[in-house]
């Protein structure tokens, strides 16, 4: 009942605010610059960097990580990346330098071509101190993943895996190295990625509730002022982490992977409405439903991956106009829960990059160029205000704003689902639109257009009315006034 009470909640208030009319051509798109629906001015948006591909890999790139990320706007950056956070070392003793190494030698089917038989990188990795200098450059907040899974798996005769105990030594001596030998601030650690996964396999909710504990008091006695983030699936894996652990616990973290009943590929998504963070929600619920009052006021959650990727397997995960699109949309219903701290994109490039065409979860090409999914999360990274306002509409389109009372800049975010192109009028409650800035529109010819355009058009003076070309993301910049 809370699940669904929270559900409804989360439609009334606006989140979601399409209807399903076909027949109208045009419609207003109302914005409430007073009615704020979440504080965004810590610019929660953020990617999965990854720690095989974005060091070495591709040299002759055009554009560095660095360049990419930061015109990206990316303020979050999580490392060294997901799964294969549970297989990296930071170091080695005594634990003086940056030093990329293998935790253990079995379960490593997942990494063709990355790693040699003696446990070797084949590409030079992305280093601890390398992905802290591409968060000061990009004045992005660390997050980091600590190896704490996969210690239990079955392992074939010959295989080795690092143990409990080394794994908690190793991630309290990162911290020491960050925080007291490198003086980085490193703020946010994760405790293992995705640890209720069937890959993990002979652990449980309880068994890593366990190791939680252990890693937290090692970490803190290290840094006690360091933010312990664990991770969860699920109403029994978070109950059972949150009754046992959730004393040592600053933050949770979900994976918000929200496609999974797109029968008709875009069409589904396009003629219906899609709560496209229904993992974060119910996570949520679960932080709401078993954690203490005391524990309450001190957790948030943390979307730590996310993206259009359709584990059910029934939309193929091209990277193209249609998943530009939901990656947007997605990203726009994680930036209205006041409950998430932030949330990271999976990914800038996975280990299959080169593929073409290129899959939707790679934000970067091999080149450092955006591939259209980067591109759309590059527009909630540059163009977003400090506070999340309530904005509604009808047809075929979506509507998002965002407001800067200071400056008393607007933006607003105008997603047509639909393929023909639609004129709109921009209604500002109790404001008056002073001056339009700037309009981008983001466009491709179908859903299925893997190179879509950006580009900046030109507004109309002193207007209100705006034509959205169909299969589009539209960004308007205003000064509004009363």
């Amino acid at each position: 009942m809370e699940k669904v009470k929270l559900l409804l909640i989360f439609i009334l208030t606006g989140i979601l605010l399409f209807s399903c009319h076909t027949g109208s051509q045009s419609g207003i798109v109302r914005i409430y610059p007073d009615s704020v629906l979440n504080d965004v001015s810590n610019h929660p948006v953020g990617i999965n960097l990854d720690f095989f591909m974005d060091g070495g890999r591709f040299p002759q790139a055009g554009r560095t990580v660095t360049g990419a990320v930061g015109d990206m706007g990316m303020r979050f950056l999580r490392y060294p990346g997901g799964e294969k956070s549970d297989l990296y070392l930071f170091s080695k003793p005594p634990y003086e330098k940056a030093q990329p190494g293998m935790a253990r030698s079995g379960g490593l089917e997942d990494y063709p071509d990355m790693i040699t038989k003696d446990l070797d990188f084949i590409y030079d990795p992305l280093d601890f101190d390398e992905y802290i200098a591409i968060c000061h450059a990009t004045h992005a907040e660390p997050v980091v993943v600590v190896a704490a899974d996969y210690y239990l798996i079955p392992l074939k005769k010959g295989q080795w895996v690092t143990p409990r105990e080394k794994l908690i030594q190793h991630a309290a001596e990162w911290v020491r190295y960050a925080n007291i030998k490198k003086k980085y601030g490193v703020r946010y650690w994760m405790i293992g990625n995705e640890s209720w996964n069937s890959n993990n396999k002979n652990s449980s909710a309880g068994i890593y509730a366990s190791d939680v504990i252990e890693f937290s008091k090692a970490m803190k006695e290290v840094d006690s002022t360091i933010l312990i983030i664990a991770n969860g699936s699920g109403d029994e894996f978070f109950k059972t982490v949150l009754n046992k652990a959730g004393d040592y616990i600053d933050r949770l973290t979900v994976s918000n992977y929200g496609v999974y009943n797109f029968y008709r590929g875009y069409a589904t998504y396009r003629d219906t409405s899609q709560i496209l963070i229904w993992p974060a929600i119910s996570a949520i619920n679960a932080m709401n439903t078993f954690a203490s009052p005391a524990q309450l006021k001190k957790l948030k959650m943390i979307v730590a991956e996310y993206g259009s990727i359709d584990w059910a397997g029934l939309w193929h995960g091209s990277n193209d106009m249609g998943h530009a699109i939901v990656t947007f949309d997605m990203t726009g219903q994680l930036l209205l829960q006041p409950e998430i701290e932030f949330s990271c994109f999976w990914n800038t490039r996975w280990i299959e990059n080169e593929s073409k065409p290129p899959r939707d979860h790679d934000a970067l090409d091999k080149d450092g160029n955006l591939n259209p999914t980067g591109r759309a999360l590059s527009i909630w990274g540059n163009f977003l205000g400090g506070r999340m306002v309530k904005s509604d509409t009808t047809g075929k389109i979506i509507s998002y704003a965002s407001f800067d009372p200071t400056s008393h800049t607007l933006f607003a975010y105008l997603v047509h689902k639909g393929d023909q192109s639609e004129n709109i009028v921009l209604r500002i409650d109790d404001r008056k639109i002073k001056k339009v800035q700037k309009v981008w529109e983001f466009f491709g010819t179908s859903p299925e257009d893997p190179r879509p355009v950006w580009q900046q058009v030109q507004p109309v003076k002193n207007g209100n009315s705006f034509t959205l070309k169909g299969t589009s993301i539209t960004v308007i910049k205003m000064k509004v006034g009363i």
